[in-house]
């Protein structure tokens, strides 16, 4: 059985990411021997071509389509992804009679409703390495009996039972262009655990990945970075949702980076709440050029709306640490939860300017997701209803700052060129990361804001 896995995802901004997803199940595949190919669209000029070029010479019996986003979760200038998603199963479809595999991180957050809508054959809900095999399996039981499947979505429930990652083999990168994501995207990627304990109310990652964390060895994680810098990647972003949780793992991972002296440079996501001086010192010694906080809000009464786990002393002591230390650092706001005033935004901007932070990337309004707890309050609110179909972006905005936010927002961001306002193209935008990346410059865009400030002059 051969098996054609594509990588639909094209979005450059703020940077192509590299489908570390899909590497992995590359991984999988190689350990039980399973023919495949991989065909990444992303660097792609003409996709009908790519696409029936590589149907007609390898003539796959099972084409997989990974899902990473269904949009670009920004307001009020959003993209939606489904129908690039339904474009390439169009092409697919006139040019094999292969039955398709949907999977990826986006599919698992609404897996029915885009399985419907993108009509396919087989899902997948959850982690994809074993998952994959198990339907592989039963497709190719069913072709020697003669049985006839019907269309259906494997579930897998045993999301977290797989309590040490290290029974996972690491990431086949082979059959995709690393220097094209290092060249346009600035950085490779690895993961250091999954799962999310936090209750924040939006946040899809404990749908995606369990509410268990699980993590990988440190010596696993530095094998991954040493073959990384075999290919030529010297930069990589760390993609746990929270690197130092739990803070031990951190460190043992900071540590082991710099036992082995691997010359890498890497940055992440953080909690404020589990910065302490002597893990950002070995972070920063380890090759940390940069973490990012995300923060959500800098006001406590927002802060427990958003169900953060930290409070706002404890992100300006986090971020005095990373002044100290000579980090560079980053704070992203979630502005407009619910009770959001535009008192509490004042108060939230006024904190996280006296943090001084390198950077922020404020995002108005925010993507509602079922299954999280902004989809419930929502819908008791009545701003959605229990039926809506939310493949079609829909973004929750108090209604206290619905008609004032964007307004301030334009002329608050006119004073603060370092701030960031993806949903309004505001000091990012596709042109200026070309240019800052054509300039060699490596890790998150939002470390090179004075740089791209240079090149809006």
């Amino acid at each position: 059985m051969k098996l054609l896995l594509i990588s639909p995802n094209v979005e450059f901004l703020p940077d192509p990411i590299f489908p570390l997803g899909l590497a992995y199940i590359a991984a999988a595949l190689n350990r039980r021997e399973i023919d495949h190919r991989i065909l990444d669209l992303c660097f792609v000029t003409d996709v009908e071509a790519d696409i029936s070029a590589e149907i007609a010479s390898y003539r796959p019996d099972i084409i997989g389509l990974s899902l990473r986003n269904l949009d670009n979760v920004s307001y009020p200038q959003y993209t939606s992804y489904l129908p690039f998603y339904r474009e390439v199963m169009d092409i697919i479809r006139r040019h094999s009679d292969s039955r398709i595999i949907l999977g990826g991180s986006a599919f698992s957050l609404m897996p029915q409703d885009i399985f419907t809508y993108l009509d396919a054959d087989f899902g997948i809900v959850g982690e994809g390495e074993r998952a994959i095999i198990t339907l592989l399996q039963r497709i190719e039981a069913a072709q020697k009996t003669g049985e006839k499947l019907e269309k259906y979505i494997l579930l897998d429930r045993d999301v977290g039972v797989i309590r040490k990652l290290d029974e996972y083999p690491a990431p086949d990168r082979s059959g995709i262009d690393n220097d094209a994501y290092l060249k346009f995207g600035g950085m490779g990627n690895i993961q250091t655990k999954r799962g999310c304990p936090f209750d924040c109310i939006y946040c899809t990652y404990p749908i995606i990945e369990g509410q268990s964390v699980r993590l990988r060895s440190p010596r696993h994680v530095c094998d991954e970075i040493e073959s990384l810098i075999d290919i030529g990647i010297n930069n990589v972003f760390i993609v746990d949702n929270e690197f130092n949780f739990p803070v031990e793992h951190a460190q043992f991972v900071c540590h082991e980076i710099i036992r082995r002296k691997l010359n890498i440079k890497w940055s992440g996501y953080a909690n404020p709440k589990f910065i302490q001086p002597k893990l950002v010192a070995l972070m920063r010694d380890s090759g940390c050029t940069g973490i990012e906080f995300g923060s959500d809000a800098a006001e406590p009464f927002m802060l427990k709306q958003m169900g953060k786990a930290f409070t706002l002393e404890e992100m300006n002591r986090a971020s005095m640490v990373c002044h100290r230390s000579g980090l560079s650092f980053c704070h992203s706001l979630l502005i407009g939860g619910p009770g959001e005033t535009m008192e509490t935004v004042q108060r939230t901007f006024d904190a996280i300017l006296a943090m001084s932070p390198t950077a922020v990337v404020c995002m108005v309004g925010i993507r509602v997701f079922p299954g999280t707890r902004l989809f419930e309050i929502a819908r008791k609110e009545g701003s959605i209803q229990t039926d809506q179909n939310l493949l079609e972006p829909c973004f929750y905005l108090s209604p206290a700052i619905k008609d004032m936010i964007l307004p301030f927002v334009e002329a608050f961001s006119k004073e603060h060129p370092t701030w960031i306002f993806p949903g309004m193209a505001i000091n990012i935008n596709r042109t200026l990361q070309k240019k800052i990346r054509r300039l060699g410059a490596r890790g998150p865009l939002w470390e090179y804001m004075k740089m791209g400030q240079r090149f809006k002059r």
